[in-house]
């Protein structure tokens, strides 16, 4: 309870500390770098919520183009890199620091001493407004450490997945390709998983109907009032008579239209992503749910009402983001069909 009280001070004395980070003075000779050679690269993003693990999947992915033979090490807290990242075949190594370091001080010293250990060809921040991510860079023993693009420039992109992949195009003189096809939020589902998800969605309907995805819960502010929700899910009934509806459920095993659709619970993140894989689309707020969503194949549409829909919303392929502030349900609605019927 302390600490949590402390963050806010904590937070202003690593910004200072950090505002002073910058590039390496020869980051430019990032370039010369052999494309095709093993070079080894280290992410950092010390945090353990779902949704910011996955939103650094694209980059995962953009430094894998780049350099197809490279060694990939990450930093992050808790254990679900290990799962999201399973078939990241690349990724080489893990460090994996406690969730709560003071409450865990030796085994967070112990591997934060152990990634420092290590000497890589290019560190880079996974978040560029992350602190920790920044001290981390800051330690490593890497050749070459990016912290930002080093430069302001209209054409850089507001979402928090994207701009860590401008910033190392920069640096490779790649960043004047502005229609960049920037890679989405993957977690590379097998076959043998995809199948599955098919499966569990027979044993929870009969019939051939397609299925639409929802997921009613979120943190915070973030969360739509449960009277919302029950307009919503009304109109979502009425209008598509023809779809199984399936409420995912959180972790939390709440619901915002009090269990009213049938529903699925499951703790197996996976498990979960190939279920929505089998759906025609997904739809739910800000939330890290909605992040796994936009790491399968399947249309997902955030609804957002407090973060900001650029910075956070699910992009490529058909995916969108709606302002449920100055939308109203029925036009919501029209967007679901938009979106599951044209292209």
């Amino acid at each position: 309870m302390l600490f949590t009280k402390l963050n806010p001070l904590k937070n202003k004395i690593f910004k200072v500390l950090t505002g002073s980070f910058r590039n390496s003075k020869r980051i430019n000779l990032i370039k010369i770098l052999p494309k095709d050679s093993e070079i080894k690269v280290l992410i950092t993003r010390p945090n353990h919520r779902l949704g910011n693990q996955l939103l650094i999947t694209p980059l995962v992915q953009e430094v894998k183009e780049q350099f197809p033979n490279c060694k990939i090490h990450l930093i992050v807290n808790g254990n679900l890199s290990f799962i999201l990242l399973s078939k990241y075949h690349y990724v080489e190594t893990i460090y994996n620091l406690p969730k709560k370091p003071f409450n865990n001080i030796l085994d967070y010293l112990k591997k934060s001493i152990s990634l420092i250990s290590n000497k890589y060809d290019i560190a880079i921040m996974g978040c560029e407004d992350s602190n920790s991510s920044k001290i981390f860079v800051k330690l490593s023993r890497a050749k070459f450490k990016i912290y930002n693009s080093g430069t302001t420039n209209f054409n850089k992109p507001e979402h928090i997945a994207k701009i860590p992949i401008y910033n190392l195009r920069r640096f490779l003189n790649l960043s004047e390709d502005f229609n960049h096809n920037y890679p989405k939020l993957s977690i590379k589902l097998c076959s043998q998983e995809i199948e599955k998800g098919n499966q569990l969605i027979k044993t929870l309907f009969n019939g051939n109907k397609k299925t639409i995805c929802i997921f009613t819960f979120a943190t915070g502010a973030k969360c739509h009032r449960e009277k919302w929700w029950l307009e919503f899910y009304k109109e979502l009934k009425t209008e598509f008579t023809d779809f199984n509806i399936l409420e995912i459920l959180p972790f939390e095993n709440v619901s915002q239209i009090n269990f009213k659709s049938t529903h699925f619970y499951s703790k197996n993140l996976r498990e979960i992503a190939s279920i929505i894989e089998n759906s025609v689309v997904f739809i739910g707020a800000d939330s890290g749910i909605m992040h796994l969503s936009a790491s399968t194949n399947t249309t997902t549409i955030g609804l957002f009402n407090v973060t900001r829909p650029k910075t956070y919303e699910p992009y490529g392929d058909k995916n969108k983001s709606i302002n449920t502030n100055s939308i109203k349900i029925t036009q919501i609605i029209k967007k679901i069909k938009e979106a599951i019927f044209y292209n």
